[in-house]
């Protein structure tokens, strides 16, 4: 669906381009830049859920006395979050005596907050822009494996039943898109850029333990220690923002 989604925008776009040649459609900039306030809502993952969506909020500034009247000059704040928590008790924490296979779904918060700035500049009838962010982002999550009990006998070959992982990431975000006003409010766009980011990650892992007491197989839970690992992770985000945009 996301494929769709791209190749509808790009067919958008084109046919747009190619009527413009002749015709006096969308915005100027002259008119763009009387509206201080750009709300964006990216699209990309829009049959995934509006959870996983990016929100983006730029309000237009000037610098100094003079008016560049080819451009425009935004600071830009971007949001996103993607939480899911479940509220049923770990069934792979128990020492059941079942045949069964259990599963716990993941409690996961994945949240990310940008600042930045942006410039815009009119080409024709479309808006080039670039800036950079700068990104914070915080992902924790309780990965269960899949655990099996046979006549009391734990059956599992990683010998875990938990991974506990959060990570860490902040860094810069260059970026250049395009845009395209249908009027001085309504726009669509699509942005990419490249990810220079500093991450730190801890796991830990939860392990069966077993012992026999009294002739009788005991199954123990026991919490292993951290597992910290840092470094740079660097990438191109081919496609990072596929926006709908309001200006008001």
């Amino acid at each position: 669906m996301k494929r769709i989604a791209i190749a509808l925008l790009f067919t958008l776009l084109a046919s747009v381009y190619m009527f413009s040649q002749n015709h006096k459609i969308g915005a100027e900039l002259s008119e763009i830049r009387k509206n201080k306030n750009h709300l964006d809502l990216d699209i990309k993952n829009i049959f995934s859920g509006l959870g996983n969506a990016t929100l983006l909020y730029k309000r237009s500034y000037q610098s100094g006395d003079l008016i560049d009247v080819n451009s425009i000059r935004l600071l830009r704040l971007s949001a996103r979050i993607d939480n899911q928590i479940t509220f049923t008790d770990d069934p792979t924490r128990k020492p059941n005596d079942t045949a069964f296979v259990f599963f716990h779904p993941s409690d996961i918060i994945d949240f990310q907050i940008g600042l930045g700035f942006e410039r815009q500049k009119m080409n024709k009838h479309f808006v080039h822009y670039f800036g950079v962010d700068g990104i914070l982002n915080f992902f924790k999550s309780d990965d269960d494996f899949l655990n099996a009990y046979f006549s009391g006998v734990a059956n599992n070959s990683t010998r875990t039943t938990d991974r506990f992982l959060k990570v860490i990431r902040t860094g810069i975000n260059p970026f250049f898109g395009v845009k395209y006003y249908f009027t001085p409010r309504i726009s669509i766009g699509i942005e990419t850029g490249i990810s220079l980011l500093y991450f730190n990650q801890t796991i830990r892992e939860v392990e069966l333990e077993e012992k026999l007491v009294n002739g009788r197989l005991e199954v123990s839970f026991v919490e292993g220690d951290p597992v910290k690992s840092n470094g740079i992770q660097t990438r191109f985000n081919n496609l990072r923002f596929l926006t709908v945009g309001y200006t008001f």
